[in-house]
């Protein structure tokens, strides 16, 4: 918000904060309802805009403050529980529960910093580091790891982890993908096989209708000839 109102001299930036602190606190929050100004001091500021114009108001006893900020901070923690569920919602929609067993092997993602001096460049490094063996679990999110080499590797988070795929699940899915291969060629050469029959029929009926045609012609021609006679 600050870098859309200072000059092109960025000395002054600090000349606008009133401004942008009024700005900051006078919007209705979407997840609380209330405008931050209201949940801090219990009213709402007075823009210098309509400050001529608004109606002047004596300032509510503190009793009553007091009892409205207590609803209002309750009806907040209700609009935020919501807010919370709705968010959960929607970040669930697709997430995928993982937790690493003891035992088994997983990539790491790594996250590198480019070294000119080295000739590194992070964007063409390996994303991922591994396979490593899952050796320790700390707790639900957080493993220790081995590499090959017995080099241990610890508290890595299992975000930044991923499975690698065991031979059995490798072959499975090949297997699964030559039968797919294999019913795919068995329906090719039922539908080729279909088509040559149907052709030789068509090709069956082709002639049929030839020959009939040909005995036709003859017996017009005998019939031309007994009329002549």
């Amino acid at each position: 918000m600050i870098s859309q109102y200072i000059d092109r001299n960025h000395r002054n930036w600090d000349e606008r904060i009133p401004e942008l602190q009024f700005a900051y606190n006078t919007p209705h929050h979407e997840a609380t309802g209330y405008t931050p100004a209201y949940l801090i001091f219990g009213r709402e500021p007075t823009s210098p805009l309509n400050r001529a114009t608004a109606p002047s108001t004596n300032a509510a006893p503190p009793d009553e403050t007091r009892r409205h900020l207590e609803e209002a901070y309750e009806l907040v923690r209700i609009h935020l529980a919501r807010a919370f569920q709705k968010q959960e919602k929607h970040y669930n929609l697709r997430r995928r529960q993982w937790a690493p067993k003891i035992g088994e092997w997983v990539w790491k993602r790594e996250c590198p910093l480019s070294n000119k001096a080295a000739a590194f460049n992070a964007k063409l490094a390996p994303k991922f580091r591994g396979p490593l063996e899952v050796r320790k679990i700390i707790s639900s999110v957080i493993v220790d790891l081995r590499d090959k080499s017995c080099k241990w590797i610890r508290h890595i988070h299992v975000q930044d982890l991923k499975s690698v795929p065991s031979p059995a699940t490798e072959n499975k899915d090949n297997e699964s993908d030559a039968d797919a291969d294999t019913d795919a060629g068995k329906n090719n050469d039922h539908n080729i096989e279909a088509n040559s029959n149907t052709d030789t029929e068509t090709g069956n009926d082709d002639k049929t209708n030839a020959e009939d045609d040909d005995n036709n012609n003859e017996a017009d021609s005998e019939d031309d000839d007994e009329a002549k006679v």
